[in-house]
């Protein structure tokens, strides 16, 4: 099954890119879709850490299950003041 990503912030400025799209295996839950995100990009692991998730703009966590045709957001925490 096909899902989208987004990308944002930290993670977004270190891929160069705000979307792409992953091949994942059915009944996939968000954290498969991370690890398959890690291996493809090892040196995003850092960034992953502490990311809020969202599936079809709700937030969801690592156990939420994917379908065919979701829009995963990978939100890394923003620092400011």
């Amino acid at each position: 099954m096909k899902v989208k990503v987004l990308y944002f912030s930290s993670i977004k400025d270190k891929l160069k890119k705000s979307v792409e799209f992953f091949e994942i295996k059915e009944g996939s839950k968000v954290h498969d879709l991370i690890k398959e995100i890690q291996n493809k990009y090892p040196d995003l692991s850092e960034n992953l850490k502490n990311i809020m998730i969202a599936v079809n703009e709700e937030y969801a966590d690592m156990q939420t299950k994917l379908k065919n045709g979701d829009t995963v957001a990978l939100i890394p925490p923003v620092s400011g003041g």
